[in-house]
């Protein structure tokens, strides 16, 4: 009988072993807002970040509206700024945009088939960095601005390199 319980402590444990937190993954470029002249006027020279985290869903078999995944914005010194509930919109689809003073930040948030994702970024006036961690808003298999993109190591494009 002890046998047996040591076993079932033994097998308990190794199950409970493998449900460890994971590393997150750390990019080292920073991602900046996109090169094109700004197509709308922001208030308070400040900048706006948008972050398309992996999607999720409460009930995933009957959820035709899956929203994108919380994250942490931290400063440059490691301090929290912001935690975003990454919901808006009529069905909360579509991620929330944050308005942030220009300098360094760092996005800790979900990627799709990557988990865990530390991106550092920068925001600068009177413009909008996006970071694409569900690969649906950047383009991923096309060949143009080879050299501008920043990505993680699968290949995945997740913003557009700073200036």
């Amino acid at each position: 009988m002890k046998t047996l319980k040591s076993s079932l402590c033994i097998i308990l444990a190794t199950a409970f072993a493998g449900c460890a937190t994971h590393t997150a993954i750390l990019v080292d470029q920073p991602v900046g807002p996109d090169l094109a002249r700004p197509r709308i006027d922001l208030n308070n020279g400040n900048g706006r970040l948008v972050v398309y985290s992996a999607l999720e869903s409460l009930d995933a078999v009957e959820s035709d509206h899956p929203t994108h995944s919380s994250y942490i914005i931290y400063d440059k010194n490691g301090n929290i700024v912001r935690r975003v509930d990454n919901r808006s919109g009529s069905f909360y689809q579509t991620p929330m945009t944050v308005s942030l003073p220009p300098g360094e930040y760092k996005v800790k948030a979900r990627a799709t088939n990557s988990g865990l994702v530390d991106v550092p970024v920068i925001v600068k006036e009177n413009k909008t960095t996006i970071v694409d961690l569900d690969g649906t808003i950047l383009p991923q298999h096309k060949p143009t601005g080879a050299g501008q993109w920043v990505r993680l190591p699968d290949g995945q494009v997740i913003g557009m390199r700073s200036e």
